[in-house]
């Protein structure tokens, strides 16, 4: 919760599995070391984990800790992730993503993964979109098949009938990775051209671009400008509020300036990133003076930051912030934190929640 009494709502959390007995693919363990890196350079260094904490199949138990305990979100939206051509568990399990909304019911929602190459795929969708508590299904715009790279973008064949599905179903949006792509995949497959013949033919379907404004900033504020159903999804992207505040203030600026503050979407990325420090970044963030003078980026008032930090994602999930509100008052995360908070320590130091030998 943030000081002005705001819900903080994260709009991805993950449960990774960066253990070598999940790795599929040769280039698995680039792919565990590369996110590890990322990481190392967008967190501040009292933030980074060490390897031991990093390196591990994380669990539903410590990805709640991690959240609720060392980090201010009150809310958390679960992304499940399709990379089974890499990691034998898709690297983010849609089972630990189940067994997460089932033991924190009141304070999660979820994204279930679906490969749109499987036999099964369009039955998977409505499938999974009955459960109440799965609020958009989550796409990769590529992947890896008998010795090839595949695309996979909103656009192609394959595809098509998972949004078909998407837009008959429970569920009312798609979250598609648009990002630097790991690996070896082909930059051509994590472009935006395909989001927005999506978002021109679904109309009644949200997508939302994750890791907007990390990559291909102009092409997303421009279909976010075009489209009022294609949202941005912060995750990765936050944590440069930090580490490479000048970036974060242009790339904020210009999807405030061509699309608004009411699209936009905090997202943590934990468990491969720490949640408090793009928290604490955002709040107190002041756009440049220059860039508002030359670039006509706007203030960024206390009330987008609420938006950004929660308003925005509790109201794309159709969720109530008063019903969440009082459904999480008095549980045993709000218990631990007012403990935590008479102890003076709260939030809980960094990766403080996690085992380790040390």
């Amino acid at each position: 919760m943030l000081e002005s009494g705001a819900l903080v709502v994260d709009a991805v959390g993950h449960c990774f599995n960066h253990t070598p007995d999940n790795h599929k693919h040769p280039h698995a363990q680039r792919w565990d070391d590369e996110t590890y890196e990322l990481g190392a350079k967008l967190l501040p260094d009292s933030h980074v984990p060490s390897e031991e904490v990093f390196y591990r199949d994380h669990s539903p138990e410590e990805l709640a800790r991690l959240l609720f305990l060392e980090s201010q979100i009150d809310y958390t939206v679960y992304h499940s992730l399709p990379l089974d051509d890499y990691f034998h568990d898709g690297y983010v399990s849609r089972e630990k993503g189940f067994e997460f909304c089932e033991q924190n019911p009141t304070r999660t929602s979820m994204y279930v993964d679906i490969n749109p190459l499987e036999d099964d795929a369009v039955e998977q969708v409505h499938h999974y979109a009955s459960k109440d508590f799965v609020k958009g299904i989550k796409l990769y715009p590529s992947r890896y098949q008998n010795g090839h790279d595949l695309s996979l973008q909103l656009n192609e064949e394959s595809v098509w009938p998972i949004l078909e599905a998407a837009a008959d179903s429970d569920v009312d949006t798609v979250a598609m990775h648009k990002f630097i792509p790991f690996a070896t995949a082909p930059v051509k497959y994590f472009r935006m051209d395909d989001v927005e013949d999506a978002a021109s033919s679904f109309r009644d379907l949200n997508f939302e671009i994750i890791h907007a404004g990390f990559s291909f900033l102009e092409e997303t504020v421009f279909a976010m400008a075009s489209h009022d159903n294609v949202y941005a999804n912060l995750e990765n992207t936050a944590c440069m509020v930090n580490s490479r505040p000048r970036k974060f203030a242009e790339s904020l600026g210009e999807m405030l300036y061509w699309a608004g503050p009411d699209r936009i979407l905090f997202a943590s990325g934990a468990t491969a990133l720490h949640p408090q420090p793009p928290i604490e970044g955002i709040w107190n963030f002041e756009m440049p003076e220059d860039l508002r003078v030359n670039q006509d980026y706007p203030e960024v008032t206390q009330e987008i930051k609420e938006k950004i930090l929660g308003k925005n994602a509790l109201r794309l999930l159709g969720e109530d912030p008063e019903e969440i509100r009082d459904q999480i008052e008095g549980d045993k995360w709000d218990q631990q934190r007012q403990e935590l908070r008479e102890a003076e320590d709260f939030p809980a130091a960094p990766w403080s929640t996690y085992e380790t030998s040390a």
